[in-house]
């Protein structure tokens, strides 16, 4: 049995029993690793109180057989973001960085830029004013798939390489995961967007972090990026995001 040392996050608790839970952790020097945290929900207990979602900090835990649970020794807090605890818009942006990490990223795949982004978009999302939540929440989303070999083409057709229109309106094509001129666009299967979300996901996916929160994106511009990303998750992983409809 060996014993690991990383830095974790906490994706997701769940009552395992009247004193234990088990908890999904992505681990920066493993991945994504589920874990048995025995007595997490009694009085006293190793971890300070039961765990919660989007505790930051030091974990402890053994690697067993795949197939089964690791048992999470010790999990020294450093940081919970509460500004996503504490602001209605914060919280649904972070469940979709936790939804989209849990879609798309396999178990054990240790990938510890993805475990880097996930945290530095849950800092942003804690600090940032509340109508900034659904850009942040989108940058993450686009920079995930890039990461995990996804990038979005937003510059050219991804299917023919032919440069498209400048400040125009364009098709997304779900399938081959970016914009589509007029005679590679498939029938029925792309997703229309305005030359407005073009242009911001193309800045979502490339500006600097720290220029992020200023970005307000309207209703209609969030909605087709909206769709765009639903449907581009649902041909990579096979499932539908929820939270998107609340972001």
């Amino acid at each position: 049995m060996a014993m690991v040392k990383s830095a974790a996050l906490v994706l997701r608790c769940q009552d395992w029993s009247e004193t234990s839970q088990v908890v999904l952790l992505l681990a920066r020097d493993v991945g994504r690793v589920r874990c048995l945290a025995k007595g997490s929900r009694r009085p006293k207990n190793p971890f300070g109180g039961p765990l919660d979602r989007w505790t930051l900090g030091e974990a402890v835990f053994s690697l067993r057989d795949p197939n089964q649970l690791a048992v999470l020794v010790e999990l020294f807090e450093t940081e919970r973001f509460e500004g996503v605890r504490r602001r209605l818009e914060a919280f649904y942006g972070a469940s979709l960085v936790t939804e989209l990490v849990i879609a798309l990223v396999p178990e054990a795949d240790l990938q510890p830029e993805v475990f880097d982004l996930v945290v530095r978009a849950l800092s942003v999302l804690a600090d940032a004013e509340p109508e900034a939540s659904r850009a942040i929440a989108y940058a993450f989303a686009w920079r995930l798939l890039a990461l995990l070999g996804y990038s979005p083409e937003m510059e050219r057709c991804v299917e023919c390489g032919a440069g498209l229109e400048g400040g125009a309106a364009a098709d997304f094509s779900p399938v081959s995961g970016g914009l589509v001129c007029r005679r590679c666009r498939p029938a029925g299967d792309t997703c229309r967007l305005s030359a407005r979300a073009v242009e911001a996901v193309r800045f979502l996916a490339g500006a600097d972090w720290n220029e992020i929160p200023r970005v307000r994106l309207s209703e209609a511009t969030g909605r087709q990026i909206r769709t765009a990303l639903d449907r581009r998750v649902e041909e990579l992983a096979g499932k539908q995001l929820s939270a998107t409809e609340y972001v």
